[in-house]
């Protein structure tokens, strides 16, 4: 079997990894930084199938997550709606899970290196897998912020909060820590840092209530972080090369929710691809070419629908149209949730 190197201990680095190696597949996963660490993630699985975490070998590692079943969704006002969610989530930080898949992969005999970056990494190098996360991409409008509070009381498994060129995500995870994540265009006038940088960007976007039981709240400093500099949509496309899976691969607006289901489903769709390469049963390039079209076909639709939904939930109109339709239970919530999923 030839070897696989993968660039990235993320989620579908890793995920990858431990499919290979239950597949006797060699593999190695360099990852820059060291484990465990946070992450700004929603922390929110939803719509990966059973099937895909047997397959992944994943699923005894989520056993334990937080069932999801109910949402609330807010604009700077009011409550715009409430309802259950089409089929359950799960809420785990990815504090717990990514070092629970470290640790399963390298049971598997897989050889991890932490703390190390591949040297000199080519996009043609044959049995090179890209999982290193979001590409920079400068000149990006976008800021992305996430911490933990511990025992903070939630209206619904899911809150989502509407703003002024903002949104922010609560759920539950492991521990009673509810997970902030929030997302928002960029503001040269906030200049608070750490976990005060969220609060204060929750603030600006016209978020007061919401700011405010954030500062009566009870925040783990340690769970503090953010990112900055990246772009939505398909990457790594046939005319760029390399082999690349999760974000590397496809970035849906963290307000769909399904940034986790994702990882883990281009982690699925590559593996058939690289065991064909690895057993010699497929060339390089044919197995990448047939994983870029398939990634493709297979994630379009929900990008596709994300790229409407962001820019009108982000829009005052947008939001007001949400709010008047969701008073009169007619927001076709369980439509909208389907489409990105």
């Amino acid at each position: 079997m030839k070897p696989i190197k993968i660039a990235g201990g993320g989620l579908a680095g890793l995920a990858l990894g431990i499919g290979l190696r239950r597949r006797e597949v060699p593999v190695e996963i360099y990852e820059a930084s060291t484990f465990p660490r946070h992450r700004v993630c929603g922390e929110f699985i939803s719509g990966v199938s059973d099937e895909t975490l047997d397959a992944l070998g994943i699923r005894e590692s989520l056993e334990d997550a937080e069932s999801l079943v109910s949402t609330s969704w807010y604009d700077r006002r009011r409550q715009l709606f409430s309802a259950s969610l089409p089929s359950p989530a799960r809420g785990i930080s990815r504090y717990r899970l990514d070092e629970r898949l470290s640790r399963r992969f390298q049971e598997l005999g897989g050889e991890f290196y932490e703390g190390q970056r591949l040297a000199s990494p080519s996009v043609d190098d044959e049995g090179l897998v890209r999982a290193t996360g979001r590409a920079v991409e400068k000149g990006s409008e976008w800021l992305g912020l996430k911490a933990h509070w511990l025992n903070f009381e939630l209206e619904s498994d899911l809150e989502m909060h509407l703003g002024d060129e903002g949104y922010i995500g609560l759920s539950r995870v492991e521990d009673g820590r509810v997970n902030v994540a929030g997302l928002f265009r960029r503001r040269p006038e906030v200049k608070a840092k750490g976990g005060e940088s969220l609060v204060a960007y929750t603030e600006a976007c016209g978020l007061r209530s919401l700011a405010a039981k954030m500062r009566a709240g009870v925040l783990d400093p340690e769970s503090c972080v953010g990112v900055s500099s990246f772009g939505f949509g398909l990457k790594g496309g046939d005319d760029e090369g390399g082999f690349r899976i999760g974000d590397q691969r496809a970035i849906i607006p963290p307000f769909t929710g399904n940034g986790m289901s994702m990882a883990l489903q281009s982690a699925e769709l590559a593996m058939p691809h690289l065991v064909g390469f690895s057993s010699g049963q497929s060339p390089w390039e044919e197995s990448r070419s047939r994983y870029v079209e398939e990634s493709e076909r297979f994630f379009v639709n929900r990008l596709r629908a994300a790229r409407w939904v962001h820019p009108f939930i982000f829009s005052s109109f947008g939001q007001q149209v949400a709010g008047g339709l969701g008073r009169f239970g007619l927001l076709p919530f369980s439509l909208l949730y389907r489409a990105v999923r």
